[in-house]
């Protein structure tokens, strides 16, 4: 009931959004529009605001991060080598990776985390949850721009670009401050104006996924049930056997929950901005949430 509750703020906010474009006061111009704004403004927003909190001087902090990126390359390899079985074009196969490994971590994931394994997951759930949606649209970008190179020349240029990529900077300054002392009143002003900012990422991006799926066929189903599968089974099982027998840690609730999370909004956004497969990444983040009433659950139940 908890997950049900959780998530379906995600479906009416997908509902306005179509109802809206069904009564043509929205059209497909506002998709592109709100995209821009989350892709430029919010996601970049709700990133820094992540690493603001993150104590880099603690050594569990470490831990968990290393966990979550290991965890995160290795997926991203094993996707890839079973993506390479299946004679499918490049940005399906590109769609399908950016779908399977980032997940709803943060507005899902974390409210979950609080309420069935207690407040003092939080922190670890917040610090877990931003690499494992931050790092694989990272990857994502850098595995985006590398398909479209043949040269030397071509990687230099894409090089350079992805060092402007605002998701990218947004990490540096987020890093930056969150080694500035908290006792200033500008940084705390700083923080609350990027915090608001970040929130609008998810409602801004759902809203614009309703006004697109206006009239969208469902043909990409069957690739959407894989994603599912990918991202919700697959993922959390791999997160079961790297956490136990690589990094020895057996206390996995927090990071197997977070990986079971449904298919990220901000995938939708990210595959508007680089061209491709909205309706594939549309409709796996609506049957991944439907999983995430069953899923969620489950994983629960199994470390209560």
């Amino acid at each position: 009931m908890q997950t049900i509750l959780i998530s379906l703020p995600v479906f009416l906010i997908i509902f306005f959004g179509w109802f809206f474009s069904k009564v043509n006061i929205a059209d497909k111009n506002w998709t592109h529009f709100l995209n821009g704004f989350a892709y430029y403004v919010a996601l970049p927003a709700l990133i820094i605001s992540s690493f603001i909190t993150v104590d880099f001087f603690n050594k569990s902090t470490w831990f968990l991060i290393f966990e979550s990126i290991f965890l995160i390359i290795i997926f991203a390899i094993v996707v890839f080598f079973i993506l390479s079985l299946f004679k499918i074009d490049k940005i399906t196969k590109t769609t399908i990776l950016l779908g399977s490994i980032v997940g709803n971590t943060v507005f899902i994931g974390f409210p979950l985390v609080g309420m069935n394994f207690g407040n003092a997951y939080i922190s670890q759930a917040s610090l877990i949850g931003s690499f494992l949606l931050i790092i694989p649209i990272i990857l994502v970008i850098i595995f985006i721009q590398s398909e479209h190179c043949t040269g030397n020349a071509c990687y230099k240029k894409e090089f350079v670009s992805l060092l402007k990529n605002p998701l990218l900077l947004s990490i540096v300054f987020g890093i930056i401050l969150s080694f500035i002392k908290k006792e200033f009143g500008m940084i705390e002003s700083i923080e609350k104006t990027v915090s608001m900012l970040g929130a609008t990422a998810s409602p801004v991006a759902l809203f614009a996924l309703g006004t697109f799926l206006h009239g969208q066929s469902k043909k990409y189903l069957e690739w959407s049930f894989f994603v599912s599968f990918l991202k919700m089974i697959l993922l959390p099982v791999i997160a079961i056997f790297i956490s136990m027998f690589v990094f020895k840690n057996n206390d996995i609730k927090v990071l197997v929950l977070l990986s079971s999370m449904p298919v990220a909004v901000t995938t939708f956004v990210i595959a508007e901005k680089f061209e491709l497969n909205k309706e594939l990444i549309g409709d796996s983040i609506l049957i991944s949430t439907i999983f995430s009433f069953i899923i969620a659950p489950i994983i629960i139940s199994f470390f209560l």
